[in-house]
């Protein structure tokens, strides 16, 4: 089977969803008994670093105008392919004729959880649910992560059930415990982190609740604020402003680390040599950073909102994300009891392997012989 996959995410050590999942679908579907002939179609931004095992056709034209390239450019290169598919990595389906079309929706955030927004931001906001229907009911398939978002799918969008296909994430095999004292240290050095330290990876969204995470590590008892960081990793953003004088609005500048962008490189020792993971986030589609952390052996404490509880099963202590001194209580937990952090250590590693790359492979391989066969 030929598979074509749109990869204008693959911008170089994207931590975004969609950059994961795409890097994840060109990593894991070589794994499969019967791979496919994978074509990879980005632009003048896409940043094609092949793993060794992967076999693929790379192809990159110039994008002046998104509509253009979805519209046009895209097209033809599909065309002269000739697919049996293709999958894009978002809700957008791009005017490909030649072949049946599958798209990825990861959430429903903006329909359930919209930014308060004005101009030409709110204006998109506004249009995202006919655009998003539009899609799905031109596609042949629609993939999704969890069946948290499946069920927004089918209820907002009005896709049929057995038009979606729930694949989840992966967790990639680099995510395990690192006991290497210098590759340790070497991360730590690369960002400045010193002690112990609890840690946030991800986007300083609204709905990641970062302010709320800030508030739960301030109203920690002094001895144990003293005694560790909060080291928060993410891409640098436009809210990362409101973090910084959220930080010192709580009078915690010595105590909380802003790191920007980490080198994948780096991530999985950073989270092995973390004394906790924490996302308080109000909404996630799936929460791939959870199950990262647990695959290094790393404790998690964890929102009890969306897809999270189905993802993490029973192996984080999970509270409710707008409780701040339930939150707060909750870390200084699982920072001071021995005999937690190793039962959430066993199961979090338990639960992690319940993700691998080759169910993720397979699951997608389903869901687009699926849409080839209804030509």
């Amino acid at each position: 089977m030929k598979i074509g996959i749109d990869c204008r995410d693959l911008v170089g050590g994207s931590h975004t969803g969609t950059g994961r999942f795409v890097s994840n679908v060109i990593r894991c579907l070589p794994l499969t008994a019967d791979p496919p002939a994978l074509y990879l179609y980005g632009n003048q931004h896409t940043v094609f670093e092949l793993p060794a095992h992967v076999r693929a056709r790379t192809r990159r034209k110039y994008e002046g105008a998104a509509w253009w390239w979805d519209r046009i450019t895209l097209p033809r290169m599909v065309r002269r392919d000739k697919l049996d598919v293709f999958l894009s990595p978002t809700y957008k389906a791009p005017g490909i004729r030649s072949c049946p079309v599958a798209i990825t929706i990861h959430d429903l955030l903006l329909l359930r959880m919209p930014p308060e927004l004005s101009g030409r931001g709110a204006m998109y906001v506004r249009a995202f649910r006919p655009l998003a229907a539009s899609s799905a009911a031109r596609s042949t398939a629609v993939l999704t992560v969890s069946e948290h978002s499946r069920t927004d799918i089918i209820e907002l969008l009005g896709v049929r059930r057995e038009k979606t296909h729930v694949v989840g994430h992966c967790v990639s095999p680099e995510f395990r415990p690192v006991d290497d004292a210098a590759r340790l240290e070497a991360a730590r050095s690369a960002y400045g982190i010193e002690g112990d330290y609890v840690l946030y990876v991800g986007s300083f969204g609204p709905h990641k609740n970062v302010d709320g995470l800030l508030r739960a590590f301030a109203a920690l008892p002094g001895e144990l604020r003293r005694r560790v960081h909060l080291v928060l990793v993410g891409q640098p953003a436009k809210r990362e402003t409101d973090v910084h004088d959220d930080i010192h609005r709580l009078d915690i500048p010595d105590r909380v680390q802003v790191t920007g962008h980490v080198s994948d490189e780096h991530l999985p020792a950073l989270f092995s040599g973390a004394s906790a993971f924490v996302t308080l986030s109000r909404w996630e589609g799936f929460g791939l950073p959870v199950l990262e952390a647990m695959a290094c052996g790393t404790p998690v404490v964890c929102s009890n909102r969306a897809a999270l509880p189905e993802v993490a099963g029973d192996a984080t202590l999970m509270v409710d994300p707008e409780d701040t001194n339930a939150c707060a209580a909750a870390l200084a937990r699982i920072l001071t009891d021995d005999e937690l952090r190793r039962t959430l250590t066993a199961k979090g590693r338990a639960q992690a392997a319940v993700f691998p790359p080759e169910r993720f492979a397979r699951l997608v391989i389903e869901a687009l012989t699926t849409a080839a066969n209804a030509r």
